[in-house]
């Protein structure tokens, strides 16, 4: 295994141009693995892919830092520089986002986001002079029901009161499981979490779907389609899918807590009730209750009651 990391740092140091898919993979899976071989990345100018950085120790990100504060040799390092901090977490590069607020290191005024909005990468972000944690500590897959679950537990399905449809329960969570209570608890949500809602009408959305919720069940669309204004879409889910085996931070698939996968650029939504950033509970692969290809991925704001569904479909 040292042997063939040492090759991967050499072909990484060697090609300095973001192709290293093996090591990427690695940082996400045994992240503690690369952290020996991290500043001598840095001193050889390899900064990306940012997650390369997941396990960097305060030297490291003091590294990153100083070179930041210098101009990073130009916006695109720069930007990199900024995006691998964000993937540290660490108290250095925390002090340095906050510093960079009211001081922002030269060249950041060619970046297309401030220093701080950088941080939503790697599954924080600062509110005032505190960092907030936006992802789950620990990850449990998101399994299909046994057959013999899901008769106990089914119940006359509501309506979509604009195409008349089945609504569809995308979550049904609850706290008192310890595997649930683990995986939330960086939102701060303590109960039940039940998030239903009509596939039809919502999938296609570009936009968050945002839903009322409640630690006794409720659910309820924040903005309900007017009655009879849609048309019942065929194939809405019917697989009911419940926490199963504990996963890595990084799931491959359906599963709560741990980190999300993005299509793109990470891009939480903000609460319409209090302006900040919701923090991501849970993520379903369409592929798993559907024909599509992509990602249905779940917000919560545990304060405002609100909670929020956005879909990347590939």
């Amino acid at each position: 295994m040292t042997e063939h990391l040492e090759d991967l740092i050499v072909r990484a140091i060697a090609a300095r141009d973001g192709d290293a898919p093996e090591l990427e993979e690695l940082a996400r899976t045994a992240p503690e693995s690369l952290a020996p071989y991290l500043p001598r990345l840095l001193a050889a100018d390899v900064v990306y892919p940012a997650a390369l950085y997941c396990a960097a120790d305060d030297e490291t990100q003091r590294g990153l830092v100083a070179e930041a504060d210098a101009g990073g040799k130009g916006a695109l390092r720069l930007n990199h520089l900024l995006a691998a901090l964000a993937q540290t977490r660490g108290p250095v590069a925390e002090e340095a986002f906050r510093r960079w607020r009211d001081q922002p290191p030269p060249g950041a005024d060619k970046l297309f986001l401030t220093p701080a909005e950088y941080m939503p990468e790697g599954g924080w972000t600062l509110e005032g002079d505190r960092a907030r944690e936006l992802c789950g500590p620990v990850a449990h897959h998101l399994v299909a029901e046994a057959a013999e679950e899901a008769e106990e537990s089914r119940i006359p399905q509501e309506r979509c009161r604009g195409c008349g449809a089945a609504l569809w329960t995308a979550l049904d969570l609850d706290t008192a499981d310890a595997r649930v209570a683990g995986a939330l608890v960086h939102a701060g949500w303590s109960g039940r979490l039940r998030l239903v809602l009509c596939y039809g009408c919502a999938v296609d959305e570009a936009d968050p779907v945002f839903l009322g919720v409640g630690p006794d069940g409720t659910s309820r669309l924040s903005d309900p389609p007017e009655p009879g204004t849609g048309l019942p879409a065929a194939g809405a889910p019917t697989e009911r899918l419940v926490p199963g085996h504990l996963s890595g931070p990084y799931p491959d698939g359906s599963a709560i807590g741990g980190r999300p996968v993005w299509m793109d650029d990470a891009e939480y939504p903000r609460c319409p009730a209090c302006g900040k950033l919701m923090a991501y509970i849970a993520q379903i692969d369409m592929q798993d209750i559907s024909h599509m290809v992509g990602y249905h991925t779940f917000f919560l704001d545990a304060g405002c009651g609100l909670a929020a569904m956005v879909s990347q479909p590939e």
